[in-house]
């Protein structure tokens, strides 16, 4: 026998015990005092002594039977066999904890069902199998989050949690969400249909997974579905654009699935201001991969950045992955300042070489009137973050004429996103502005005070695969620069990882450099000679004007597409000044935009929740300006419908095992902690939350447990109705007349 409450039981042993043991260790000794009567009121009780006597005990021990069986009777008592006692030890407080996968790749639709669907179904079922007093905890893969925990016996609210959860946009990250449970935990379950998308996470993590529980995988689906992904979208022509003749636009297609049959895809792009463009591809046999160019007219004289949404039109496997978002920005002109000396026309300035210097840089940014490039001379001693605003890049001729403040202002406006384009002065100087510069913008390199002159001249190294700065070059870069060659520089040394070099001299010494530090939205170019005759031919030759105009142009773009990120993140990828909030203004189609929902944003980029929504966003101030723009996309990667095999993903995770769909998935995650070593510890982890209850399989007795407290109610009754003073008194009269 046990009981379904023994705590109960317990309490009304001690309450049976408790008064009698105070009873005898705290009673009175009296000393009897012989008087003259005495001898006759001994004799009248010596005849009634030894049966009150039997009466007081066997009252005594009816009322401690009374007690005993109030407390067994309400504890529960069952009265069960060995095998059932067996198998009720082995099902009490079991704990099931389950990590379901929510990401982006659950969406997939296999047979007219959504994968995540199916796995939230499987998990219901697996908690279903629960019994009161078992515990269940819930992880959710996306953003490795905790849905229920730490694990509770509460199963039904945990239930109704688990049936109002949906498929997300996020990456899945089983591999997060494992190591959450890890440590608590032997024994977990993930519930996932396991296409490539799940594990993408892991595949790009190079770093070692260590999982401390048992992971039993549910078995993947290894159904092919065919599934077209939009992978890139952005402008052809990278930079700030002119819209006298529209936008150039390019989409890369990918193509998954078993057998890739021909078909065709339609491509609807949209801007917010219902500007539409359709581009069509007619796919070949087995053919993965597509290009398509387009151009987007919109309405001209527009001066705000245009928000772009590429979406296909066929339904597919993945309805994920079939939208993406860009942002192109129509100013028509770019504005560059030229930071150098004004020449007076008398005194030292008269006859300066470098006068030459700001015209060749001149005539390399406005070879014509209508080159989109306006440029505007700033005085070295001029410089202020004020006199930068507005300003798309600028070219630094005179370094050796700015002080310490100006280098610390051209510090401020990089990270704010300014381009920067350094050439060393013409004329031999101090070489004090090199230790400046170098202090401004930390980048580790070093610079030589005085320049290396070569005779004969150098020449530029080839290169088969340009810098991507240069990539819009590639085509004729090799014939470019055959004629350029290098009679005196500046040698620069670059530590690994901390510059890339963007050209190179034939003795190996980089010509151009490019920097750029964490959480600085710019990146400074520094040219090793001076765009000058005496230093280099440059100036003279066809390479001039595109190189100059290339690597200000694409070096803006990437300031611009340094504000694009992921859907899960909860940090701007660079942070935008004077930002507090973000706004959804664009989604996919059918999504409409939120006014009243902001996004708070920190100083250091930091949001208050995570992007959830595809789209573009845009960043406002306190007074709900908009101050930029944010773009979130979904990572084809983890969207995809490509399956995998059982051994494919054990080999993804440590000390798993994959089990059958016709398993019980509750059976197989909890059957672990019975047969441990660390059971014990593992079931007293959460005891705050212990059941009120137990449930045990058995038939209950506490109904002859009631009767019996019921026959000894009434026989106390009577007994102690008899071995009353006043009834003894009335019998005894009767006795003696």
């Amino acid at each position: 026998m046990i009981f379904a409450t023994p705590l109960l039981a317990i309490a009304g042993l001690i309450a049976t015990v408790l008064p009698i043991t105070i009873h005898f260790f705290f009673r009175r000794r009296k000393k009897p005092i012989e008087w003259a009567a005495m001898d006759l009121l001994l004799l009248a009780i010596q005849q009634t002594t030894r049966r009150r006597r039997l009466e007081k005990f066997a009252l005594l021990v009816l009322r401690c039977l009374v007690v005993v069986l109030t407390g067994v009777a309400i504890a529960g008592p069952l009265l069960q066999s060995d095998k059932m006692n067996d198998a009720s030890a082995q099902n009490a407080s079991r704990e099931l904890v389950l990590i379901i996968d929510d990401g982006i790749s659950q969406q997939t639709i296999c047979e007219g069902r959504e994968s995540f669907l199916t796995s939230q179904t499987k998990a219901i079922a697996a908690i279903d199998e629960l019994q009161p007093g078992d515990r269940v905890g819930l992880l959710l893969a996306a953003g490795a989050r905790q849905l229920v925990w730490p694990p509770t016996t509460d199963i039904a609210a945990a239930r109704s949690i688990l049936v109002t959860t949906q498929v997300t946009d996020t990456t899945s990250n089983i591999s997060g969400a494992i190591e959450i449970a890890s440590d608590t935990t032997q024994s977990l379950g993930v519930v996932s249909e396991f296409r490539r998308g799940s594990i993408a996470h892991n595949l790009k993590s190079s770093t070692t997974r260590i999982n401390q529980a048992k992971t039993f995988l549910t078995s993947p689906n290894q159904i092919d579905v065919s599934n077209t992904q939009i992978v890139a979208f952005d402008p052809q022509a990278k930079g700030p654009l002119s819209i006298k003749n529209g936008i150039p636009l390019r989409i890369k297609l990918h193509r998954e699935g078993g057998r890739l049959s021909a078909d065709q895809s339609q491509i609807s792009i949209t801007s917010d201001d219902n500007n539409q463009l359709s581009l069509s591809h007619d796919w070949k046999e087995g053919q993965v991969e597509a290009v398509l160019d387009g151009t987007l007219t919109i309405q001209y004289g527009r001066r705000t950045e245009i928000a772009l949404r590429a979406e296909l039109l066929q339904k597919d496997a993945q309805p994920a992955d079939n939208s993406r978002f860009t942002i192109v920005p129509t100013t028509n002109t770019i504005h560059i300042g030229v930071v150098d000396r004004t020449s007076t026309g008398g005194g030292d300035e008269v006859g300066r070489s470098d006068v030459g210097v700001g015209a060749w840089v001149e005539r390399a940014l406005r070879p014509t009137s209508d080159a989109g490039i306006e440029t505007e001379l700033i005085e070295p001693t001029a410089i202020s973050t004020q006199r930068f605003r507005g300003l798309d890049a600028v070219i630094i001729l005179r370094p050796d004429a700015i002080d310490a403040a100006g280098w610390a202002v051209l510090s401020q406006v990089f990270k704010l996103g300014l381009v920067i384009v350094v050439v060393p002065p013409p004329q031999p100087s101090s070489g004090v502005w090199q230790d400046m510069f170098l202090r401004a913008f930390d980048f580790g390199w070093s610079i030589s005070r005085e320049s290396i002159k070569s005779d004969p001249p150098l020449t530029l190294r080839r290169s088969e695969i340009p810098h991507s700065l240069l990539i819009q070059l590639s085509s004729e870069l090799q014939e470019l620069i055959q004629p350029i060659n290098v009679s005196q520089w500046l040698n620069v040394s670059v530590p690994v990882n901390r510059g890339e070099t963007v050209l190179t001299m034939e003795n190996n010494a980089p010509f151009i450099v490019r920097g750029t530090t964490d959480g600085s939205r710019g990146s400074v170019l520094f040219f090793v000679a001076s765009p000058e005759l005496s230093w280099t031919n440059l100036p003279a030759k066809p390479l001039m004007v595109p190189l100059f105009q290339e690597l200000i142009r694409q070096s803006i773009a990437q300031v611009e597409q340094g504000r694009q990120t992921s859907v899960g993140s909860d940090h701007l990828p660079n942070t935008i000044p004077r930002a507090i909030g973000l706004k959804f203004s664009l989604g996919r189609e059918g999504v409409v935009a939120d006014e009243q929902r902001i996004i708070s944003v920190d100083p250091n980029g930091t949001l208050s929740q995570p992007i959830t929504l595809p789209g573009v966003y845009t960043a406002i101030d306190e007074s709900n300006k908009t101050v930029g723009w944010v773009i979130a996309n979904i990572d084809p990667s983890a969207a995809s419908t490509q399956p995998t095999s059982p051994e494919e993903i054990t080999n993804e995770f440590q000390d798993s095992r994959v089990i059958s769909n016709n398993t019980n998935l509750a059976n197989d995650v909890t059957s672990t902690l019975k047969n441990s070593t660390g059971s014990k510890d593992q079931t007293n982890i959460f005891r705050q939350e212990a059941p009120v209850a137990r449930a045990f399989q058995g038939t209950s007795i506490a109904v002859w447990f009631f009767s019996a407290l019921l026959i000894f109610l009434l026989g106390e009754t009577w007994l102690a109705r008899r071995s009353s003073m006043g009834a003894t008194t009335t019998r005894t009269t009767r006795e003696h007349p």
